[in-house]
């Protein structure tokens, strides 16, 4: 009995120890998923717009917040629609984030950075003056920059 209570607690203290490096390991890969799935969102409606010759737009679902998912038209079709982001995930962008365009030949209307964040960790997608994506961490990386 008294062998059985020893494994009991000592499998007590894993779980207490493990459930919480469980949830952040799950939280920190919904992060890196919300910053991977934005980023090749972005791609896509450059893409589209070459293929098509047409402006491309990824717009926010409910118009302002990224966070509620997105969509990709050319004007007269809905290329695809991006479910809203895990709780706990928010997006803030600079000026110029509040749409992804690019013109027919596969320049940016605007260029910008998101940052998502979930507590005290950070993603960003940048998207440069010539149109480029890309996505980095700015606890790991020196030249990403999310300002």
């Amino acid at each position: 009995m008294l062998e059985l209570m020893v494994v009991l607690l000592i499998a007590g203290i894993l779980l207490a120890a493990g459930v919480p490096m469980l949830q952040a390991l799950t939280a920190e890969q919904q992060l890196v998923a919300a910053g991977n799935a934005f980023f090749h969102s972005a791609t896509l409606t450059r893409s589209e717009a070459l293929r098509r010759g047409a402006t491309a737009r990824m717009t926010p679902n409910d118009g302002r917040d990224w966070a509620s998912g997105w969509k990709i038209d050319t004007g007269e079709r809905v290329v695809m629609t991006q479910s809203p982001l895990p709780a706990g995930i928010s997006v803030s962008y600079t000026t110029g984030g509040e749409l992804v365009a690019y013109q027919p030949g596969g320049q940016p209307v605007a260029f910008g950075s998101w940052l998502f964040s979930s507590g005290a960790r950070t993603r960003v997608v940048r998207i440069n003056f010539l149109g480029r994506a890309r996505v980095c961490n700015p606890e790991a990386e020196r030249n990403c920059d999310p300002g």
